[in-house]
């Protein structure tokens, strides 16, 4: 073989080298793994719940945020495999509960074991309902948060409720952030104590904090909104860590990669996002993922980037289809919803859904 020919071979290798370790750090899916019931403890506590979220409180613990709680007790053994009426007494759904669990880790993620926040030996929400907000009808929804410092932040969803009796017949009022000043000498067990304030973003702006992460001193937070056309989109933040409770210091993606003051320009990405999603970044993939739940089918679909710009044109990729829903008289009424990462290690992205027919988040891993 001439040296050219030499030449140009090894070049060939190379290139074909480089195109195999994009593909590795950001490429397609290789595979995901269906992992059960998510938290198996928490049923000893509630019997359903959903808006997960995970917020890392130190070294050794970590903070849970839920949103709507089912409380009450079993009828015979703890189960998640049966319609609650046939399993449980229900006694009631709180908006928001809290837990703790030890620092996560690969070998603990299917059940880190739970322990709620109580008050008088009873689960209660952690956001409350302030004088003169009628709590059958003004909900607080508690979404992500983020610890910063000695103090904890979490955004909510306010909703009145304008019909109890159908699933969806609720208005948003607008998203706030709640703050927990921790003492110095807190310990598992001690009052939490969060303080709401109200107005963040609007009732008709997209609902911020659905996922809250910190790089190189900014938070970048996804929002979701849905339009009167069925579509549900989804909007980034960013916002120095410092200012996360200044509103007018917030910045949203806008196309070419850009950071815009206004929100009207910024982009509204996918369209078919089913309630939260979460947006990380992967230190071992060096990417940004996206995970959430494809509206109306339930797919988990994942998106990864190294750059914003390239959200000017997303592949959303199925990276996990659920088993079918029970569907009546030939159509599907329940749907899963909010698909969210909660935790990853190395290449293994652990995320969870929503399953609506038993109101539990259920863990997928999987292998970008």
């Amino acid at each position: 073989m001439r040296k050219s020919e030499l030449l140009r071979s090894f070049h060939i290798s190379v290139a074909v080298l480089i195109i195999a370790a994009a593909l590795w750090h950001c490429g397609t899916p290789k595979m995901s793994e269906p992992l059960g019931l998510f938290g198996a403890s928490r049923l000893g506590h509630v019997l359903g719940q959903d808006g997960v979220a995970p917020i890392p409180f130190d070294e050794n613990l970590t903070l849970w945020t839920f949103g709507d709680t089912i409380l009450g007790t079993w009828k015979g053994e703890v189960s998640a495999g049966a319609t609650f009426s046939e399993k449980a007494i229900v006694k009631g759904m709180l908006p928001n509960s809290l837990a703790f669990t030890g620092a996560l880790s690969e070998n603990a993620i299917v059940d880190p074991g739970f322990t709620f926040y109580r008050e008088k030996g009873a689960v209660v929400p952690f956001l409350k309902n302030l004088p003169g907000e009628d709590p059958g009808r003004i909900r607080i929804w508690a979404l992500d948060g983020i610890r910063i410092g000695a103090s904890v932040q979490v955004y909510y969803l306010k909703i009145r409720v304008d019909d109890p009796g159908k699933a969806l017949a609720f208005t948003p009022l607008g998203t706030g952030l709640a703050e927990w000043k921790v003492p110095a000498a807190w310990k598992m067990g001690d009052p939490v104590a969060f303080r709401r304030s109200d107005g963040l973003f609007r009732g008709d702006e997209p609902a911020f904090g659905g996922s809250v992460i910190e790089k190189d001193g900014y938070l970048y937070i996804t929002g979701q909104q849905s339009t009167k056309d069925f579509k549900s989109y989804i909007r980034i933040a960013r916002v120095p860590a410092g200012d996360i409770a200044t509103r007018r210091a917030y910045r949203f993606l806008a196309p070419g990669g850009a950071w815009t003051e206004n929100l009207g320009e910024s982009l509204a990405l996918f369209g078919d996002a089913a309630g939260e999603c979460t947006l990380s970044y992967n230190p071992a993939l060096q990417c940004f993922l996206i995970v959430y739940s494809k509206l109306w089918k339930g797919d988990l679909a994942l998106v990864n980037f190294r750059d914003f710009k390239e959200l000017d044109a997303p592949v959303a990729k199925t990276v996990y289809t659920p088993p079918p829903l029970p569907e009546k008289d030939g159509k599907q009424e329940l749907f899963y919803y909010s698909g969210k990462e909660i935790y990853s290690s190395g290449n293994n992205v652990f995320a969870i859904y929503i399953n609506p027919q038993d109101y539990q988040p259920y863990l997928v891993r999987i292998v970008p």
